[in-house]
């Protein structure tokens, strides 16, 4: 499911990725349709809601509240830290919480968060950043997908930080159709510290989209 998360799930893609036959594939398509893993939607099999939760679950150890909390908090901090620093070429536009912690989980399994980044130039300048980015990371890319979102990729890795339960992910569609989220974080270029949070420390429970 993780190789599958954004992409329509063909026979071709399961065969490769489990490196068995069609008729092995074959049976795997079947099964993750009736478990309700994937869905037909517009004649394509894609990941359902239910398929791209599992993409993303962890083996972990259950969190504590508070300390699926405090991740969140000092993400925002890491987000307001890219944000005042013109080195980055992109800024954290939007945070939000989804998944068990928003749904009130008093040991979620991690914490899911969706974020939203922008450039922060505009057109040739944006490009010339980005390039620099590259240039500076100091060593090659694996290949050329890493190297053209390497500029998004190293804001992502350094909101993370590292820490245990805390699991990244850009906004995307399914996140905004799907998902109950809660938004902690939105970017405000008047606001003293160029950004503002809501319902810190300890979110509301709540499966209100904001």
């Amino acid at each position: 499911m993780r190789a599958t998360a954004h992409a329509s799930v063909t026979l071709r893609h399961v065969r490769q990725v489990l490196r068995c036959s069609d008729s092995g594939a074959a049976r795997v398509l079947n099964r993750l349709e009736k478990d309700g893993l994937i869905e037909s939607v517009s004649g394509r099999l894609e990941p359902s809601t239910k398929g791209r939760a599992l993409a993303v679950a962890t083996a972990a150890r259950p969190l504590r509240r508070t300390t699926a909390t405090r991740l969140v908090a000092d993400l925002i901090e890491r987000a307001r830290a890219v944000n005042s620093d013109d080195s980055w070429a992109y800024r954290v536009w939007m945070v939000a919480v989804f998944g068990s912690y928003v749904r009130g989980a008093d040991r979620p399994s991690d914490v899911d968060i969706a974020c939203a980044l922008r450039p922060r130039w505009k057109s040739g300048r944006q490009q010339a950043h980005e390039q620099v980015r590259r240039d500076d990371r100091g060593k090659s890319f694996r290949n050329i997908s890493e190297w053209a979102s390497w500029p998004k990729l190293e804001v992502f890795r350094f909101l993370r930080a590292g820490a245990r339960g805390l699991s990244i992910h850009e906004f995307d569609d399914w996140i905004l159709q799907n998902t109950d989220y809660q938004v902690v974080f939105k970017y405000d270029p008047k606001a003293p510290e160029n950004g503002c949070q809501r319902n810190l420390p300890g979110f509301t429970r709540t499966g209100l989209r904001n």
